[in-house]
Order: structure tokens, then sequence, then C-alpha cells
């Protein structure tokens, strides 16, 4: 009774929403078919815990998911339940997986998409508030709207701008090749794991980028003394580490709002430790800025010709800037050159090393497409001291396929999140408001 109640509760709102289920198709829905969100197909829920046995098992249910396999789990949602899985950890959380499907979701985009991601950093943040002002560009659980296009709009054009781009295509190559000399002195076995040796570099590859582009500063991490396991840029790792591994965890979960868990401990642990070394001589890494620091940051960049040209400056002299938001977006590019490639997707150093693992795994597994781009890039580089430009760059056509290919076979993101802000139809089904929507890209 009572779901027939609720199934035609939710005609009647649908009533309301046929002018914009127009604009996709009202004509081959009928208002008679419509569905629930509650009759989508997808594991069964129970009271509390929803579907949170399906990835911890608990007395009397399997557990049969793995938080660590997202891979698998979205795999196995497909092939049991279809296109389209309902999910209730916590909260809603729809699946989606047929490519016209997930246009039909991004259409719905209101002019500032929301997403659910980062709850517990968002949570970390708010209690610090004589740092942070807002939650950030990362943590966009209770920050999504106006005030997070406030701050993506002002802050990252000064970023993200082909010319800045190109303005440090020399100051990678130089790390590259670091890397590849370091490679050839240290004489790493075939039988060697490789991946810690791509997580060191793309730590010292990103920091050229974030470093010499945000603070003009070098990390430095494959020197002889940051190669030890207690140094700087050892431990950053290790930490940071710690803190990207929970990230997943915590946004699926509940409990550590309660109390503190130990995935929540572990988080907040390597946090406290990435606050309190200085990743860079003037600025302490992640989260604990110091004011101090940066306000003679900021003298010395109020200081005429001082000649730095770094975000850092160029932030400072946006007009209605807070000094909490700078901090709090400086913040968020350090987390950025570890945690992501850019501050918008959740590709960490990790998945940066993934991709680089595989990329060069799918070159060596297929001879002939690494002779062909070898034969490219002998003719863009025709001398080993010829230097990468970007009228280079843009010539590498086969290697920049290659690359997207790779890409395609193993992506690194499970998908692209967004948080419902009205109802609307899909496939028959009535998707509420407030609903997690997950557009999936599961390995083939």
């Amino acid at each position: 009774m009572f779901k027939s109640s609720k199934i035609i509760s939710n005609r009647l709102k649908y009533v309301n929403l046929v002018s914009n289920v127009a604009r996709y198709g009202s004509d081959k829905v009928q208002i008679c078919d419509l569905k629930s969100f509650e009759e989508i197909p997808g594991p069964r829920s129970y009271p509390i815990i929803g579907t949170l046995h399906k990835y911890a098992p608990f007395i009397g249910f399997s557990g049969d998911y793995d938080v660590e396999k997202l891979d698998q789990n979205a795999w196995l949602n497909y092939r049991r339940y279809g296109s389209l899985v309902r999910e209730t950890p916590g909260v809603n959380v729809l699946h989606v997986y047929d490519p016209e499907d997930i246009e039909t979701v991004f259409r719905q985009d209101h002019r500032f998409p929301a997403r659910r991601s980062h709850i517990a950093m968002y949570h970390y943040r708010m209690n610090k508030p004589d740092v942070y002002k807002t939650g950030g560009l990362l943590s966009t659980y209770a920050q999504n709207g106006e005030e997070w296009w406030r701050l993506r709009s002002t802050f990252q054009k000064n970023f993200t701008s082909p010319k800045s781009v190109k303005s440090h295509i020399e100051s990678t190559e130089i790390v590259i090749r670091e890397f590849i000399n370091w490679i050839k002195e240290r004489n790493v076995s075939h039988n060697e794991d490789f991946l810690p040796y791509l997580n060191r570099w793309n730590l010292e590859y990103h920091f050229p980028v974030i470093g010499i582009v945000a603070f003009n500063e070098r990390f430095r991490s494959f020197s002889p003394e940051e190669q030890d396991p207690t140094s700087r840029s050892s431990r950053t790792i290790d930490a940071a580490f710690g803190s990207n591994s929970g990230i997943m965890k915590l946004d699926k979960g509940f409990m550590w709002k309660i109390f503190e868990t130990p995935v929540y401990k572990r988080l907040a642990d390597s946090q406290t430790y990435l606050e309190k070394w200085q990743l860079f001589n003037y600025l302490p890494i992640f989260y604990r800025v110091s004011k101090d620091i940066l306000y003679n940051r900021i003298h010395y960049f109020e200081q005429p010709e001082n000649g730095d040209v770094s975000l850092l400056g160029s932030f400072l002299k946006q007009p209605n800037v807070d000094l909490k938001d700078v901090i709090g977006v400086m913040v968020d590019i350090l987390m950025a050159a570890i945690d992501t490639v850019n501050i918008n997707n959740a590709y960490s150093i990790m998945h940066t090393a993934y991709s680089t693992s595989f990329a060069l795994y799918h070159i060596g597994r297929n001879p002939e497409v690494q002779q062909k781009m070898f034969e490219e890039i002998c003719t863009l580089l025709p001398t080993k001291d010829t230097n990468i430009t970007a009228d280079i760059l843009s010539k590498a056509t086969y290697v920049r396929a290659c690359i997207k290919e790779s890409l395609r076979l193993n992506p690194v993101s499970v998908g692209i999140g967004r948080l419902t802000q009205k109802d609307f139809v899909l496939r028959g089904y009535l998707i509420p408001k407030g609903v997690s929507m997950k557009r999936i890209g599961y390995k083939h």
C-alpha cells in the first residue's frame, strides 16, 4: 500500500515536469508508465545500512563488492542490473552506463553544476575557520553553486590558459631528462616494481609545473638526499597516499561522522604530517597554511619589480578576493600536485603513475606501435639535444593518439559525478532532486 501511494505521488509530481521532459522526448513517455526511483534495479537495500552490506560483510551478508576495486564493482552492477543501477549507501546513488543516458543527465545541469565529493575533506576544512573561508574547489559536498563558481572563475583562468602551459614546457622537459638519467644510473632491474619510481617521478613532474608556476620552487625528489625513506619527498608521498586512499571510502561511509574511524584517523594523521612539513620555503603543504609566512610573501609581491610571475602573485592582485580564498586555492593547488592532474578531476598521483605505467605497458606490448612512435619522435627530434617546444608537441599526433587510446583502454577514474538539482525523467523513471549520479567508465 505504501509503495503504491508513493508511486501515485511520484506520478502526480511528474505532471509538473511535462514541459521539461518534452525537451527529451516526452512524446515517448507515458505518464501511466512512470516508475519511481525505488523501482530502478540495484542491490537489495536494508534499513539503516542501505546497500553498504555489499561493500563490507556483516552477519548474514556476503560483502561481494570491494571498495578498493571500483571497476569490478561497476562491471558486476552492469552485468546484474543493466545500464541503470540504484544504490543507497547512506544516500541515493544512481550509476549510469549508457552514453545516451549520460547525455541526458548532462543536459539537466544547472548553470552551476553540483557534485558530492571529498566530504571528509570539507569537514576538515570547515573545522579550521582561522585558515579557510570555504571548502575550496576540491571539497564540493556542501560547497556548490555560485560560491564554487566564484572561486573557479576568479582563479582558474590564471593557470589553465594555453599560454601558461606552453611557458613551462622547458622546465618540464628538464625534469623528464633528469628522470631518464636517474633510471640509467639506478640500473633498475627488469623484475623490479617500477610503480614506486613512477610515483616519485610524478611528484617531481607535477611540482615543476605546480611549484614553478605557483611558487617558483623545485622539489628535487630524485636527489640522493630525497631518496632516503625519511626525506621530505618520501614522507610526503607516503602521507599523500594515506590521505588520498581514504577519500572514496569516507565518501561512501557515515560512521566517521559519529566517531573517529580508523580510515578517518589515517586521513587526519596524514594531513597532520603534511601540515607540519613545509613543502615550499614559504608555504606549508596542504592544510595548515602559516598566515605569518604568507603575509611575508604578500609583502614581497607588493614590492615593485619583484620579478616573480607566480600564481600566488597573480592571485593577490585579483580584486574582491579574500586572503582566506587565496589560502584555500593555494592549498588546492598543492593538493592538485599530489592528488590530481588538474583540480577538477580525481586523478591522484598514483593514478597519474597508473596512466603512465599502462601507456608504457601498451607501447611495450605492441612493437609496431612502438616503432611508429619512434619514427615520429625521430622526425620531430632529429638529435638527442633537440629541445621539445610547443610547436613540436602540436605535431606529435601519433604519440598523442597512443596516449588517448591507452586512457580509453585503462581509464583512471570511475566516472564523473553530479548531484541532481531538480527532478527529471530518465528511461521512464522519476529521478528526484538530490540523487548522486555516477557516470561509469568501466574497463572492457
